[in-house]
């Protein structure tokens, strides 16, 4: 089993309606709706941070780190591989 967790990351309404184009390149959609999927999340300090991949529109891809007010976030789940995330697929 792997110690190195994986994150999916539920939103408010109010941070899509805010940073929803900002956003839009690192969210996925699930059963609960969208999502960010991320290998990192660091809850401590002011902003709540995530590390997530994006790809290009050229297919390459890249790691980007993603700082948004605490209230912005909804909740978050950890597994160790996607599949334990149950709303994402």
């Amino acid at each position: 089993m792997s110690s190195k967790k994986v994150f999916g990351v539920l939103l408010t309404e109010q941070a899509w309606n805010e940073l929803g184009s900002a956003l839009e390149p690192y969210t996925s959609t699930g059963s609960l709706g969208r999502y960010i999927y991320c290998e990192e999340v660091k809850t401590g300090g002011q902003y709540f941070v995530m590390v997530a991949t994006c790809k290009n529109t050229d297919g390459s891809s890249f790691t980007a780190e993603l700082a948004i007010h605490h209230h912005f976030v909804k909740m978050f789940i950890s597994g160790n591989e996607k599949t334990e995330i149950g709303f994402i697929k």
